[in-house]
């Protein structure tokens, strides 16, 4: 495939991490254009402060719903499943208004990164294979998360009891059965979970977006780096392939991409590891609880499919977040076979030894996706949570049993 072909999949790949940017744009939670006229800039930032307000409202009217039932479990976890999921969208939020301009940074980092990466590349066609791939697999993950969205959205607004003529229960501070209060809670609740879902589709659909891109140029990076000691074919004269056409110089180069990695993988660490914490802590209380209702609770139809839908939601995203780590890590660890690979044994031994094992060095330096202070997403991550939270659901469950 040609170098044009190569980066019309690279721009395919891009513009699904740039749509994620413009759904979060319509959700009021990025920014626009600063050159657009005064009154759509005011008008967005009073979008902005409408849509935070009316999540910190419900978020606030779901705490007081479970303080007051505290001696209920059955309805306590009920809106404490919901709940913990608010919490979770409100953070990224706010993570995401207080680091935006450091998101764009990276994203742009991220995209340069990739284009580099593909002018430096020969024309192989594993390359090929490696760019689709992954743009396969990121579609898969585009469409599927967007299909749990649908049914979330639609799971709490019409399949939860009505609570008063609410689709989701809460404590309000005035009568909602009569109106106008009634038409204002519905507004907040409808809002409030159209609005978070979307906004949270878009947050992890970024991150989704850019850790694949990561993985994307790891794998080609392993590549490059068996090609070293190969003659490049169809040398475009670009500054970035293969400079001068020699083993150590592309050997270099290949290192310096690597470093550009490590550098993004850092950065993306900086801003995201307290929201994959929260989303941690946040996941494991969903599926203990959804765990509860279900099978303690629940025994209409409509619980069963509502908590069902909460239950899925809850463990697709924790295990996106701990497989992708896991891939990534993975990625870095075995670079250092490409490097093997690369025919260095043919060069000179004075000229490559000192470059050869301090590279090696470097790539074995094992690189993780953090998870706050406390943990690294892994699949041993993933199973450990879900242990946890069989062990709080089997709490939750003496308790009741006890009670009855």
């Amino acid at each position: 495939m040609t170098l044009k072909s190569r980066h019309q999949w690279l721009k395919s790949f891009r513009s699904v991490l740039y749509i994620q940017v413009i759904y979060l744009t319509y959700c009021g939670l990025w920014s626009i254009n600063p050159n657009n006229r005064s009154i759509l800039r005011c008008g967005y930032f009073l979008w902005k402060i409408f849509i935070i307000a009316v999540m910190y409202i419900f978020t606030f009217t779901l705490f007081a719903d479970v303080y007051t039932n505290m001696d209920d479990i059955s309805v306590a976890t009920d809106s404490g499943c919901i709940c913990a999921g608010i919490v979770v969208v409100i953070f990224k939020i706010m993570n995401y208004q207080f680091n935006r301009k450091e998101i764009e940074r990276l994203i742009e980092k991220i995209v340069k990164c990739a284009d580099d990466l593909i002018e430096f590349s020969d024309n192989s066609d594993r390359i090929t294979d490696i760019i689709k791939g992954h743009y396969t697999f990121n579609n898969i993950m585009y469409h599927g998360f967007r299909m749990i969205g649908c049914f979330l959205v639609i799971a709490l607004l019409l399949f939860s009891p009505m609570e008063d003529g609410l689709p989701i229960r809460a404590k309000y501070p005035f009568n909602t059965t009569v109106s106008p209060y009634h038409e204002i809670a519905l507004t907040v609740e409808i809002f409030a979970v159209t609005g978070g879902v979307l906004a949270i589709l878009s947050m992890d659909g970024i991150t989704l977006t850019m850790c694949n891109f990561a993985m994307m140029q790891i794998n080609i990076l392993s590549v490059n780096f068996e090609n070293c000691g190969r003659q490049p074919a169809n040398d475009t004269g670009s500054v970035y392939r293969n400079p001068t056409g020699g083993f150590m110089s592309r050997y270099k180069a290949c290192l310096r991409f690597h470093q550009r990695l490590m550098s993004m993988i850092n950065d993306y660490n900086n801003i995201y590891s307290s929201s994959v914490f929260v989303q941690m802590v946040s996941s494991t209380s969903i599926i203990c609880l959804t765990g509860f209702q279900a099978v303690v609770v629940g025994g209409q139809n409509s619980d069963i499919i509502k908590f069902g839908v909460y239950l899925s939601a809850a463990m697709s995203q924790l295990f996106y977040i701990c497989w992708m780590g896991n891939e990534l890590t993975y990625a870095f660890s075995v670079l250092d076979r490409g490097q093997w690979l690369s025919d260095w044994h043919r060069e000179s031994f004075p000229d490559i030894v000192q470059v050869f094992v301090l590279a090696t060095m470097s790539t074995r330096h094992s690189i993780y996706l953090k998870a706050g202070p406390f943990f690294v997403t892994s699949l041993q991550v993933y199973i450990m949570i879900v242990r946890s939270s069989y062990s709080v659901f089997a709490l939750l469950n003496n308790m009741q049993t006890t009670e009855t």
